[in-house]
């Protein structure tokens, strides 16, 4: 392969590479004139996308190899040999055979779409497309192996990584996950980026299921409950914009004698068990664990929790699908996430929500919206519709279906915040926080079928704790009512609120505040 077939345009520098055995000039990168060579990031108004090297780019269909695999192979080595820039993929698809480990500095880019441009939009469809394994359900013998699928885009040294990301891509059957190093500080690159893609069939297999111990058969398979279609940690500095995960279904798969142990631990076999690819979290943007379990206390802190509050996270314009668990969960200091779109499946039968145990009434699959960590984050702009999922007896609804979510459990007490202009049909909830300094609660339009709408809580089960400086103004509330609660308070609003319900809706009030100008609603005042 000549150079003249890479690349119209090169630098030179002194020094050189073999690369697929052909001696290269480090840093004679291929830039052809049809290849995009601008900032795709740059409307975000970012100062750090100028970091990656967006004009050093590779034609991957130039480069030297007989699959895709390789040639991407090959491109990175090139690139990485100059310290990084982008492998471009040209309109069309490309099948790739095993899971992606992209290298420091390296950004996958393909064309920029044609038509529709919006990631809410149905019709939006980036020309460019990666295919991955799919998974062959067998329901003989030991069944087919996780490790035949379930690939996607990953990290070589996620503890290093930085300036790294994908944009403009469709991905169907992987996932992408730019991780830390899973040590005790998490150690992560930073500018990490997924933009513009269209992610399919994105979950993988659980790998405590089958569990022989409960009477499994070896061929069962369940989703995994915690594995996000797009999983980004960095030091700092994220985007996840304008990314579309829709309906999958194509590749769900039944099983008939799915076992699993019921209320007594009994065994019981079931029939109609799904492998259903939306039943997993969609957005996981540096969700970590902070503070203590369940309002035990030890809420975390920049100081315990340091990967917890990092800074640069922005998450907006997506759209989401799931039919369970969590459609975006972030954690960090200033996060911002807006206008996504999220929308969960109704009427879902959800046998077990485990993989293990059957459902009642009392079992959980999150079906939530947004989930936030940390402190001086800004949710915006946000409409969501979530439903709760039927038990396995089909009587009963199991619980959660939440809506925007700040709880109590492994997580920070609530710092300078906002929720504004979102709009639901489940609750605003900040639960049992353990403490409010600096709340804003404004313009958001929220439906419900029963308790509060706008749920505002500092209170725990072991005692009560502060609000200080909570505005809840401006917002339309159905079907349910505000509650803003804790002690002491100091400089908090309730004012300009209306419920535009049929009947009455209550607001109660277990903290001091100022209450003026809401029309429909009944003042209820805590003990």
């Amino acid at each position: 392969m000549s150079l003249g077939e890479i690349s119209r345009r090169y630098w030179l520098q002194a020094s050189s590479a073999v690369i697929g055995g052909l001696l290269l000039p480090i840093d004679q990168f291929a830039l052809a004139e049809e290849m995009p060579a601008d900032d795709p990031l740059d409307k975000y108004r970012l100062a750090w996308t100028k970091q990656v090297k967006w004009t050093q780019a590779v034609d991957v269909t130039k480069m030297k190899g007989g699959s895709i695999d390789e040639k991407l192979a090959a491109a990175q080595r090139l690139l990485s040999a100059g310290g990084g820039g982008v492998v471009y993929f040209p309109a069309g698809e490309y099948r790739f055979a095993d899971t992606i480990q992209l290298a420091d500095g390296i950004v996958l880019r393909g064309a920029d779409p044609t038509a529709a441009v919006s990631a809410h939009d149905p019709q939006f469809s980036p020309p460019t497309r990666f295919e991955f394994p799919r998974y062959q359900f067998s329901a003989e013998g030991d069944g087919a192996p996780i490790e035949t699928a379930f690939k996607g885009i990953r990290l070589a040294d996620p503890a290093a990584a930085s300036n790294v990301g994908v944009v403009n891509i469709q991905i169907n059957r992987g996932h992408i996950h730019f991780g830390d190093d899973a040590g005790e500080q998490h150690a992560a690159g930073r500018n990490r980026f997924v933009v513009g893609c269209v992610i399919r069939n994105a979950a993988v297999a659980d790998p405590a299921v089958p569990n022989p111990k409960i009477g499994q058969k070896p061929w069962q398979r369940f989703t995994a409950r915690h594995h996000a279609a797009i999983d980004l940690k960095a030091s700092e500095n994220i985007l996840v914009a304008n990314n579309r995960l829709p309906a999958s279904g194509d590749d769900n798969f039944t099983m008939n004698g799915y076992v699993l142990t019921g209320r007594n631990r009994e065994a019981t076999s079931l029939d109609g068990v799904v492998f259903d690819y939306d039943n997993r979290p969609g957005m996981y943007i540096n969700h970590y664990a902070i503070g203590g379990p369940g309002g035990s206390g030890g809420d975390g802190t920049p100081e315990t929790h340091p990967y917890g509050f990092r800074k640069g996270i922005v998450i907006r314009d997506n759209y989401v699908f799931n039919t369970g668990r969590m459609a975006i969960g972030f954690c960090g200091d200033g996060v911002e996430c807006r206008n996504n779109v999220i929308r969960f499946a109704d009427d879902v039968w959800r046998p077990t929500t485990t993989g293990q145990a059957i459902t009642s009434g009392s079992a959980t699959n999150d079906n939530r919206a947004i989930e936030m960590r940390g402190w001086r984050w800004v949710v915006d702009g946000n409409d969501y519709v979530v439903h709760r999922n039927w038990a396995a007896d089909r009587k009963y609804r199991i619980n959660d279906g939440e809506g925007l979510m700040h709880e109590d459990h492994v997580n920070s007490t609530i710092v300078d915040s906002a929720l504004t202009n979102n709009r639901g049909n489940a609750y605003l909830s900040l639960y049992k926080t353990g403490g409010i300094d600096g709340l804003l609660v404004e313009g958001n339009q929220i439906t419900v079928s029963q308790g509060a709408a706008i749920y505002v809580n500092a209170d725990r089960n072991s005692g009560r704790h502060p609000v200080r400086r909570v505005r809840i103004v401006s917002n339309t509330v159905a079907g349910g009512g505000i509650l803003l609660s804790g002690h002491p308070s100091e400089q908090c609003v309730v004012r300009g609120n209306k419920n535009r319900g049929s009947a009455p809706a209550a607001l109660e009030l277990n903290a001091e505040a100022e209450v003026a100008d809401n029309t429909g609603f009944e003042i209820k005042k805590l003990k």
